[in-house]
């Protein structure tokens, strides 16, 4: 296992975190607006944090290190 050197890079622009992300804020969201309880539904936030491991595996190509950061 080698751990990335740009990890600002990754935890702004990977898929897998995008998702994660969007399962937060959509659990957060209905406790800042209440109106919203009711109209988010509860199956979505574990879509999006189902979708994160197979978002882990789309080619990224935009986080891909160069030969000269080794």
């Amino acid at each position: 296992m080698r751990l990335v050197k740009h990890k600002r890079r990754v935890l702004t622009w990977s898929l897998s975190m995008w998702c994660v992300y969007a399962a937060g804020l959509l659990e957060v969201v209905p406790y800042i607006v209440p109106y919203l309880d009711d109209w988010i539904p509860k199956w979505l936030s574990i879509l999006f944090l189902a979708a994160s491991p197979i978002a882990r595996l789309i080619h990224q190509p935009a986080l891909k290190e160069n030969d000269n950061d080794r």
